[in-house]
């Protein structure tokens, strides 16, 4: 039983051969705490002896010497002799223990006998003291100690007995109790302590062992965290090798499908690019997953009805080629949320693009408003709901783990692999909200999420990162190329001169700076270290767009930056914001009534993208929308209810710009500006700017009537 939990007399002391062996195993690690109690021998002397003589002579100290150098003996026996057999060394033992209790107990008779006894008491008691220290070093084996009590106190307890007083047979009962008590309870505390001493032990151990184990696992964090690192550059390495030949494939593949193709052949055409377009989102969304640096963010807070119209804007088209309708209910009073634009714009992207995917019939609603706080932190609600097949319930659990679509065989049927809600519900998390959804088979599908509020103004501040994403091709502008590159050259040129745009190639750098300085260009297109370049040459005016390749070193200058590769729509908007750059924003705005109504070559190339009949379901579907969103402007303007109008602005502006509709995107995006920015505060001028869009939705209903008389009926 353990000394730790049973009392000391149920304690059973150890035979004399294992007591011997394991005091031979300890007296190592107690030699040195012997040493230092042997030490302090002469101090006890010193108070004998002014105990006994009231002062002190050197000869009685030169006898405790002998105890130090017996004392230096023992310690040297016990590390010489410790694989000795444990029977002869416990003999061994004893005998120096009995020779160091016999030089004592001579000290004790001088001191004793050649003294006077007025201070016989106090002598009495400091040699009991002395020999109680000796048990202290040698209680781990008690024969050892009952061999230098019966050497040092006997002769002491004999010459009590001959005086023959009360006083000294009381001091001799004293001296044979404390002696015996000593000897009676020493393999009990022999044992104690050396349970003590394999606690201790075992104590030693066990910290070297968790210190071992902790180092181990901060070395087991380090080579995981370089792994990480090595896969993440890995990840971003190989994305990159992908992307290049894949969206060299796409550009090509577009124009392909814009040219001048049989039937059979635009066909296969269109599978191309499908197919292409879908490994490119699962190759977004594997990497999206994969890397560990995907969740980092900009610490922006940004506008959630202005993300929402953009998803909206972006998605138009393909919501009329299903014929869906696809709608935004975002206030413009929300508070801004916590988190970078291009995260939002990324989460809502992945439910609306599924939303419309899993819809066969009726459409989907995107819906942002303020969630009710449950713990006091305000946060944004993002909704998106369809009318589509549903959810099974069985699928529910697994539904935002990755690759693991909610109905497999729709799933296949849509070319789906069950990343998109893991990579929304990654990015989600990561900005502090929580995301979910709700479900009835056969009514569609409500997939929410929610991030805080910002602690920023509304959002009627605008923000550079939050503008609409604008994707329609740049047309009619003259750009000078020179990436350092041929191959992305010529990709750049087929991608922007089949929109009527005019392409001028520089042969080197300094050939590049020559033309900048002495001609006119609505944008230059030129790698990064060119790009530094070509800003600083004299006489420069034009805007500057810098192509950044893998592991190319950002440009100083501030100028644009397009990362290539880049799919086409990247382009677009890149080339946009940087001429929209080349004068100020005022100089820029046209009136719309100089600009036509509609692009008759945008609507050649879709029809022959679409097919006529395709085409004239989707205007149908257009003018129907646009119809009642007019009808909304006017009761709104009617009503002065202008923050309402000029959403409902923002709604036809998304809806005519996803057709390339120019001059009524340009005249609605306007009114919705000034209504945000409070730029115009007269009633009488606003109604005005109303009956503007509503009067420029008319000529274009009539100029698309002209141009396909079927949509007259």
């Amino acid at each position: 039983m353990s000394a730790t939990t049973a009392p000391a007399s149920e304690i059973q002391p150890l035979p004399p051969a294992e007591n011997a062996r394991a005091t031979r195993e300890t007296a190592s690690s107690a030699a040195p705490a012997a040493i230092r109690h042997y030490l302090s021998l002469p101090f006890a002397a010193v108070l004998a002896g002014i105990a006994r003589y009231d002062s002190v002579s050197f000869w009685p100290v030169a006898i405790l010497v002998v105890q130090i150098l017996l004392a230096f003996l023992c310690d040297r026996h016990i590390r010489a002799h410790e694989r000795m057999e444990p029977k002869r060394w416990a003999i061994r033992y004893a005998l120096l223990s009995a020779a160091a209790g016999a030089s004592w107990g001579a000290v004790v008779v001088l001191w004793f006998v050649a003294a006077p006894p007025a201070n016989e008491a106090l002598f009495v008691l400091a040699c009991i003291g002395v020999s109680a220290m000796e048990f202290i070093a040698r209680c781990r084996f008690p024969y050892g100690y009952a061999a230098h009590a019966a050497l040092s106190l006997g002769p002491l307890v004999v010459l009590l007995l001959l005086q023959a007083a009360p006083s000294s047979f009381a001091l001799a009962a004293v001296c044979i109790c404390v002696s015996g008590s000593l000897i009676l309870f020493g393999d009990t505390i022999a044992n104690l302590i050396a349970e003590s001493d394999k606690l201790r032990h075992d104590n030693i151990q066990l910290i070297a062992k968790l210190s071992n184990e902790t180092r181990e696992a901060l070395q087991a964090r380090d080579a995981a965290e370089a792994s990480a690192r090595a896969k993440s550059t890995f990840i971003a390495n190989i994305s990159h090798e992908i992307r290049t030949p894949l969206n060299a494939m796409l550009g090509m593949s577009q124009l392909l499908d814009r040219a001048d193709l049989e039937k059979p052949n635009r066909d296969y055409v269109k599978v191309m690019l499908e197919a292409g377009r879908g490994l490119r989102t699962l190759l977004d969304d594997v990497i999206t997953l994969a890397r560990d640096d995907t969740m980092t963010d900009n610490h922006n807070d940004s506008d959630p009805a202005l993300a929402a119209r953009a998803v909206a804007q972006l998605l138009q088209p393909h919501a009329w080629e299903k014929q869906l309708r696809l709608s935004v209910n975002a206030p413009s009073t929300l508070p801004r949320v916590a988190a970078d634009p291009r995260r939002v714009r990324q989460v809502l992207l992945k439910l609306t693009e599924n939303a419309l995917k899993f819809t066969d019939h009726g459409g989907v609603e995107i819906t942002v408003g303020v969630d009710e706080p449950d713990d006091d932190i305000p946060a944004v609600h993002f909704s998106v709901s369809d009318t589509g097949l549903g959810i099974p319930p069985d699928a529910a659990e697994t539904l935002f783990e990755p690759f693991m679509p909610g109905d497999a065989s729709y799933a296949r049927r849509h070319q789906g692999a069950g990343l998109g809600l893991a990579v929304a519900k990654r990015v989600v998390e990561s900005l502090g909200g929580n995301i979910g959804f709700k479900s009835e088979p056969g009514e569609g599908s409500t997939f929410w999420f929610t991030l805080p509020v910002a602690n920023a103004s509304l959002s009627g501040a605008t923000d550079d990162s939050d503008a609409d994403a604008e994707v329609t091709p740049p047309s009619d502008l003259t750009l000078l190329i020179h990436t350092g590159k041929l191959r992305v050259d010529l990709a750049l040129s087929r991608i922007l001169e089949s929109f009527g745009n005019r392409v001028i190639f520089a042969e080197s750098r300094a050939d590049a700076a020559a033309r900048a300085a002495r001609e006119t260009f609505d944008v230059i297109i030129a790698g990064t270290s060119d790009a530094e370049m070509l800003a600083a040459t004299p006489g420069m005016r034009a805007p500057l767009l810098a192509v950044l390749f893998p592991n190319d070193r950002s440009p100083a200058s501030g100028e644009q930056i397009l990362h290539w590769p880049a799919p086409p729509r990247t382009v677009y908007a890149a080339i946009r914001d940087a001429a929209i750059r080349k004068e100020p924003a005022a100089a820029q705005t046209r009136d719309s009534q100089e600009v036509a109504p509609i692009d008759a070559s945008a609507f050649a190339a879709l029809e022959k993208s679409l097919g006529l009949s395709t085409l004239l379901e989707i205007l149908q579907s257009y003018i129907k929308t646009a119809e009642n969103l007019c009808e909304n402007l006017a009761e709104a303007s009617a009503a002065g209810e202008w923050d309402e109008a000029g959403r409902v602005a923002q709604d036809i502006a998304g809806a005519a710009s996803g057709l390339g509709l120019a001059a009524l995107t340009a005249t609605a995006r306007g009114f919705a500006q000034n209504v945000r920015n409070h730029e115009v505060e007269d009633a009488h001028t606003l109604r005005n700017q109303a009956q503007l869009i509503v009067g420029e939705h008319a000529r274009t209903r009539l100029a698309l009537a002209s141009l396909y008389p079927d949509l007259a009926a």
